[in-house]
C-alpha cells in the first residue's frame, strides 16, 4: 500500500526503475498524477528510484554481468 500519487505514464522509458509507477496501489484509494514528463526527457522531475539497477533489474544485488559491478583486485 502506497501513500503517493502513482505515476500513469506507460510510455516513460524509466518507468521500470520509478518507484512512484512500480509501487503497489492502494486498495481504498488510490492518487494518480499526470508528472508532465517532457517528451526526449529519460525521465521527470518528480522520479523516485525504487533501487532497480537499470542494466541487470536486480534490487539487492548485480548480476556478474552487470556494466556497474565493480571488482576490486589487489595484487
Amino acid at each position: 500500500m502506497s501513500d503517493i500519487a502513482k505515476c500513469m505514464d506507460i510510455h516513460c522509458p524509466s518507468k521500470d526503475f520509478c518507484y512512484r509507477f512500480t509501487a503497489p496501489a492502494d486498495e481504498i484509494a488510490q492518487y494518480y498524477g499526470q508528472f508532465n514528463r517532457e517528451t526526449d526527457a529519460y525521465n521527470c522531475d518528480m522520479f523516485w528510484d525504487n533501487g532497480i539497477c537499470k542494466y541487470c533489474h536486480q534490487k539487492d544485488s548485480h548480476k556478474m554481468s552487470c556494466p556497474t559491478l565493480k571488482i576490486q583486485v589487489n595484487l
